[in-house]
């Protein structure tokens, strides 16, 4: 039974020398052959792809902008429950892009921005207008009221109301 085996073993070992022989005298005489790639299936070569790198610069410029928290409604010159006419307290007529605003906290003049929905000049004051509230102008009524009354988000885009603002 040894014998049986050590026969099996004997063979095998003749096969791999046999191979390994086969190998090395494949690599002296034939150097251009890619063995590896005939006997493991393996590129010997790397093939490097060359990107062109571009290297943009970015400077950032820190701006602190502060945002104010209102409550805004919307008015109308149209509107007669509301007691409005068709100039301001500063004596412009009313339209699209001014808002009626406390004196207090934002001087008339001030030029702001409401969050998501545009610039805005504070050319008028109300009866009801105190604090942190503002009054938008709609050209109709109906806007007006569809508006209603909401919190709002106003950055003051040439400084002068900021001071004030801070109160409240």
């Amino acid at each position: 039974m040894i014998k049986k085996y050590n026969i099996a073993i004997n063979i095998l070992f003749w096969i791999l020398i046999t191979a390994i022989i086969t190998i090395f005298t494949l690599i002296i005489f034939m150097p251009g052959l890619k063995l590896n790639s005939y006997l493991f299936g393996m590129q010997k070569e790397v093939i490097v792809k060359k990107e062109p790198v571009v290297i943009r610069e970015y400077k950032e410029i820190e701006k602190n902008v502060e945002w104010f928290y209102f409550v805004a409604t919307g008015y109308s010159k149209n509107d007669l429950t509301q007691g409005t006419d068709a100039v301001t307290a500063t004596g412009k007529e009313v339209g699209e892009g001014i808002i009626a605003v406390d004196p207090d906290v934002i001087p008339y003049g001030t030029v702001l921005e409401i969050k998501d929905m545009g610039y805005f000049i504070a050319e008028d004051c109300g009866g009801k207008i105190k604090g942190n509230r503002i009054d938008i102008y709609f050209n109709s009524v109906e806007e007006a009221k569809n508006f209603g009354k909401k919190g709002v988000w106003i950055r003051f885009l040439d400084g002068s109301g900021v001071e004030l603002a801070d109160l409240y």
